[in-house]
């Protein structure tokens, strides 16, 4: 129930309330209070999509294994090896969803368009790099706007392909 609420609250609360907790603090923005943040974040959407994948499996095969006298440490390995494709999908779904997020990454991770060399310097994701190259008048600024576009399709694509590729060589193996 309770991951049920976190998961339905949009990214931009998260980031306000991470960055009310950073100013009690008197921290300032950085790359670690982003990835605080957006940690706290997936963390619901990754347990909600695990459960239900769990939930899935056939209560016939835990009958069946207990039948043959496994014990619940041996069932609970049968029944995560008959979901592990599943949980590879909630894990890649929290990833997309952090990759993507900007709201959050705002308010606590700030924004420049250097890349930051320690934990306590700003830094900015895909998207708002995208979003705040493309209002800058100058093309060049633009030009690379539109290869940051690139590069985000590119790497979720990349994502997309070795899931789909681990959770069919996973999937032939199923108990």
């Amino acid at each position: 129930m309770v991951f049920d609420v976190l998961f339905g609250i949009p990214s931009i609360v998260y980031g306000a309330f991470g960055f009310t907790i950073m100013v009690y603090f008197g921290l300032r923005t950085s790359l670690l209070a982003g990835i605080i943040t957006v940690t706290l974040m997936i963390i619901p959407i990754l347990a909600r999509a695990m459960d239900e994948v769990i939930r899935l499996a056939p209560p016939e095969l835990s009958d069946a294994v207990y039948s043959l006298g496994a014990t619940r440490w041996e069932t609970s390995k049968i029944l995560l090896r008959q979901s592990v494709a599943g949980i590879l999908t909630a894990i890649l779904l929290s990833f997309g969803r952090a990759i993507g997020d900007a709201a959050t990454v705002l308010f606590t991770a700030g924004y420049t368009d250097s890349v930051p060399t320690s934990l306590n310097q700003p830094a900015a994701t895909l998207p708002l790099a995208i979003f705040f190259q493309l209002s800058s008048p100058i093309d060049e600024v633009q030009n690379r706007a539109y290869a940051t576009a690139l590069i985000l399709t590119v790497i979720v694509l990349t994502i997309s392909l070795i899931g789909k590729y681990f959770s069919k060589k996973l999937s032939r193996h199923k108990i």
